[in-house]
């Protein structure tokens, strides 16, 4: 991994926090799906770097120097590009390995099954430093667990856009709300990812 690509998940794996997470559930990968997860590792690391210098950033201006939902606003738009750069890599190598959308129907079924289990490799492996980062700047624990996971499913959706899925009814996920990740979606495809993200913190 580069130097400039650590940020805390070196700290997670040190604390093994990550190696807890990844003990408590028991997610069997096929060699393809895990291809895919370790092709995007670069990227995920990216985002959280950057995610963690936009959300200082945007807490300097903020009051006493913590975050509001409706700041994070400020920050979305560095965030959104990696995010974006890492859903055509990570559809890119679904397209490779899994081959692209089946049109047969138990066909679709086993390819969204896989990209379930790639999407609940994700959460394993970032959910917790997503959630780490947001902590820092929005101090409700409500708030900020809901925030980190809105930033999650934006992620995994725009990874299923990518991917060449268009709904996720058919996706079989331990650690995903199908409700949220319509939500995001939606919020992708229609550019209101502000909204998206300021109404789950706000419910």
């Amino acid at each position: 991994m580069r130097q400039a690509d650590t940020f805390d998940l070196k700290t997670f794996l040190a604390e093994g926090q990550l190696e807890k997470n990844l003990q408590e559930v028991d997610i069997n990968l096929d060699d393809k799906e895990q291809s895919v997860v370790d092709d995007v590792k670069d990227e995920m690391s990216a985002i959280l770097k950057t995610m963690d210098t936009e959300l200082a950033k945007a807490s300097e201006s903020a009051n006493e120097g913590l975050l509001t939902v409706a700041s994070i606003a400020i920050a979305l738009p560095a965030i959104m590009g990696l995010v974006a750069k890492f859903g055509k890599a990570a559809g890119a190598m679904v397209n490779k390995l899994l081959g692209k959308k089946p049109t047969d129907q138990d066909a679709y079924q086993q390819w969204m099954s896989k990209l379930g289990h790639i999407a609940d490799e994700l959460h394993h492996l970032y959910m917790a430093p997503i959630e780490a980062i947001v902590k820092k700047f929005i101090k409700d624990p409500v708030k900020a667990k809901k925030v980190s996971s809105g930033i999650f499913h934006v992620i995994v959706a725009t990874f299923l856009i990518a991917s060449g899925a268009t709904a996720v009814k058919a996706l079989q996920s331990k650690n995903l709300s199908l409700a949220t990740l319509e939500g995001a979606l939606s919020a992708v495809k229609g550019g209101e990812l502000k909204q998206f993200i300021s109404g789950l913190a706000e419910a």
